[in-house]
């Protein structure tokens, strides 16, 4: 997760590159994580990628609701 967040930092930074930082580096760490477990031992390799998939969907969950909730101010 250091290293997503490193290299969204960059990504603003050098690229000026805008982004939904939350999201992104949540999404990335979890890509990044699932690259490096194919070197790991299969179990791990299994509850790593499990891990990975259960934080991506609470990520989608909250920005979900959080833009639900922030759309529904705005009409209001």
């Amino acid at each position: 997760m250091c290293w997503a967040l490193w290299l969204l930092r960059n990504d603003t930074v050098f690229n000026k590159e805008t982004t939904n930082a939350f999201s992104q580096v949540f999404f990335r760490g979890s890509y990044w994580i699932q690259e490096w477990s194919q070197l790991s031992k299969e179990e791990e390799k299994t509850a790593m990628k499990s891990g990975c998939k259960k934080l991506e969907m609470v990520v989608l969950e909250f920005f979900i609701s959080s833009v639900w909730r922030q759309h529904r101010s705005l009409e209001e």
